[in-house]
């Protein structure tokens, strides 16, 4: 008789397991290709930050105000979607040429255990002159992802070389802070390229 109502606890653990695996992983493969938003449609990525960029400066996103900022969360021990997907945005942004200097691309931490400013400086370095890295505490970071809703989560458990799983979204933001396009792991640098262009073209 008690059987039924036994199992109840059991299902609804399950699919709170489920719900949150669907977030996890739909986060970054529900964004496939490219994602932009209509004009005045609201989308309520991004908001403000406090962290400290590669050479040691406290930077906020009143820093970059009047500029669009292509956002990526990463971290520099990530084996493979980090370091290809600042290549993507590097080669994207020397195909919009000359007006890829109102764009600023911004690596943001999500291992600022490791990632100091000066691990930061050298790794971005490597992508580029135009590349901002920023770090911070754990707090600080937290509080960004969460304003891009970004999930990331480190595997402190294996030791010193652990790995972190995290968001592999790039947003552009516009120059007065709004969300206007995503880009997921499948965008290639020509159709980076050509959205950018799109937007820079449309606030003309």
């Amino acid at each position: 008789m008690n059987r039924p109502v036994a199992l109840i606890p059991l299902a609804l653990l399950l699919a709170a397991v489920a719900a949150g695996l669907l977030w996890h992983f739909g986060d970054v493969r529900s964004q496939k290709g490219v994602v932009s938003v209509a004009t005045g449609e609201a989308v309520n990525i991004g908001g403000p930050f406090s962290l400290i960029d590669q050479n040691g400066t406290r930077r906020t996103e009143k820093d970059f105000s009047g500029k669009y900022m292509l956002v990526f969360f990463g971290y520099t021990f990530c084996p493979d979607v980090c370091p290809t997907t600042l290549s993507v945005i590097s080669a994207a942004l020397d195909k919009v040429g000359p007006d890829a200097e109102k764009i600023v691309p911004i690596f943001i931490s999500v291992d600022p255990k490791r990632d100091r400013p000066e691990v930061l400086k050298p790794y971005l370095a490597a992508f580029g002159p135009r590349f901002v890295g920023l770090t911070g505490t754990d707090q600080e970071v937290a509080d960004a992802a969460k304003a891009y809703r970004v999930y990331y989560q480190a595997h402190a458990e294996e030791g010193e070389n652990y790995a972190v799983d995290h968001s592999g979204v790039v947003y552009l933001m516009s120059p007065s802070g709004q969300f206007l396009a995503n880009y997921s792991l499948e965008t290639s640098p020509d159709a980076m390229a050509a959205d950018l262009k799109k937007h820079l073209l449309a606030a003309r």
